[in-house]
């Protein structure tokens, strides 16, 4: 029986053979995997894909312990979220994300001074999120810095307010993430491997708002670039934005906090579980312990329950800054 392969297949193919890194194959080899007809003619095409990426998962899962001692580009999530800060050279990155994150960073009036990755913890309210200074994006964008962008969980994209050719800055990077298969979104949706790329929730940042005719500059890169990702002015250098571009992060990695209640005591207001939005009761029972949900009768909730202390079953739809008490 023929196997009649479709053309997204064959594209999934080609970009399987153009793949540059290990997650490229891998993402390649799920669509094929997704997009191959499945009946007798294509049982031995199956077997193989199957084969191939059970051993590049293999392959990669051994390297990922490796990098974590040796690879600057991987870099273990920690906090709520973690956030990729790129941009072309002089564009002010790591002035911007030691602001954000009061940690001191090199930082100078000369390009290239980040020299690798370097995470910092962004406090914010009662919870920290994990930002990444990168070297800056000249020419191609290299795998390792898409595989960051890849794996993090959101991306902000530094532009230049004070030069000229700052909307060509914007677009050229956004180019060569369309190289890489990554897309900058406002709203990700869940990776698919049926689809071609993959979508990262985003933020483009003018920064050097402080500068001469950045408003101007401004006023053209909001108009370009309406309908992609948010885009936020700020001053890095006066401090100008910021408390309302820290607010922006939180909100696109698109995540609640919730606070357990044991039942008779007070809840646990400085230390919030952190949930993906849509999370439910069940899923907070999930996070709290392993034997909850098998155990879990009802659930109260204190917040945008439709009164303070409702019972609730498990599917409830939990809001940032619930408090819930669990009932086993």
């Amino acid at each position: 029986m023929p196997a009649n392969l479709t053309p997204e297949y064959l594209e999934a193919e080609r970009q399987f053979r153009q793949a540059t890194t290990p997650e490229e194959q891998i993402e390649a080899l799920q669509r094929m995997l997704a997009l191959l007809p499945k009946h007798k003619g294509t049982e031995k095409i199956q077997a193989d894909l199957k084969r191939k990426l059970a051993k590049l998962r293999e392959v990669e899962q051994t390297r990922r312990v490796k990098r974590a001692g040796t690879d600057p580009y991987y870099i273990p999530r920690h906090g709520a979220g973690q956030v990729v800060v790129i941009g072309p050279a002089n564009a002010g990155k790591s002035l911007l994300v030691s602001q954000l994150s009061g940690v001191p960073l090199e930082v100078a009036d000369y390009p290239y001074t980040t020299q690798k990755p370097t995470p910092v913890m962004m406090p914010f309210e009662d919870l920290q999120i994990q930002l990444i200074d990168t070297p800056p994006v000249v020419g191609e964008l290299e795998g390792p810095l898409a595989s960051l962008i890849r794996r993090a969980d959101e991306t902000l994209l530094v532009l230049d307010l004070s030069s000229d050719d700052c909307l060509d800055q914007v677009v050229f990077l956004l180019e060569s993430l369309d190289k890489r298969r990554i897309r900058l979104v406002k709203e990700a949706r869940p990776d698919d491997p049926v689809r071609t790329f993959v979508e990262r929730p985003a933020i483009i940042v003018g920064n050097k708002l402080d500068q001469p005719r950045a408003d101007e500059r401004q006023a053209v890169l909001k108009e370009s670039l309406e309908g992609g990702p948010p885009f936020v002015a700020v001053s890095a250098l006066l401090g100008e934005g910021l408390v309302g571009l820290r607010r922006q992060i939180f909100d696109q990695l698109g995540v609640i906090r919730v606070y357990a209640k044991p039942p008779g005591k007070e809840p646990d207001l400085e230390r919030p579980f952190v949930l993906k939005k849509g999370a439910t009761v069940m899923d907070l029972a999930e996070a709290v312990h392993r034997d909850f949900p098998d155990r879990l009768k009802y659930a109260r909730v204190w917040g945008s329950a439709e009164f303070a202390g409702q019972s609730v079953g498990k599917t409830f739809l939990l809001s940032d800054r619930d408090i819930v008490e669990l009932h086993l």
